[in-house]
């Protein structure tokens, strides 16, 4: 069982793998201590796209998402680690090519976001080879 936080007297954690990968990439979005438009747009449309998502009201694990964020201090390397074992093994490689994307919406990959990439890299148990390979594919397809 995940961390388990309090907030307004109602439990709050990550309940399911949904609201894992929604949860990292909120985590991405926020490095940057700001959830642009473009950012949430982006992840509306990655998380849309899976059949995970199917007849899911995005908008409901958002807020949740949100909420937990707040209650843990704004802290997006605590949502990764609440986050990241409820991703299955099998999905991991999406979560972080996806987690790359929104990353470089701004054609940057800013230091705190590598640091969170690196940290975000650990947590989901992805080798350093392929990495490189979804950073290198993910930058290149941001130059478009």
């Amino acid at each position: 069982m995940g961390l388990i936080l309090e907030s307004r007297s109602c439990m709050l954690e990550i309940d399911d793998e949904k609201e894992a990968i929604m949860g990292i990439i909120y985590a991405c979005m926020s490095a940057d201590n700001t959830v642009s438009k473009q950012e949430y747009d982006e992840m509306v449309h990655l998380l849309s796209r899976k059949q995970l998502y199917a007849h899911t009201d995005l908008r409901v694990i958002f807020n949740k998402i949100k909420t937990l964020h707040q209650s843990i201090g704004y802290n997006a390397f605590k949502l990764i680690e609440l986050a990241a074992d409820k991703v299955s093994e099998n999905l991991r490689l999406m979560v972080y090519a996806n987690a790359m994307e929104i990353f470089l919406l701004d054609k940057t990959f800013h230091a705190n976001e590598k640091q969170l990439a690196d940290y975000l890299q650990k947590a989901l148990h992805i080798d350093n080879k392929w990495a490189k390979k979804i950073q290198e594919v993910s930058t290149v397809k941001s130059m478009g």
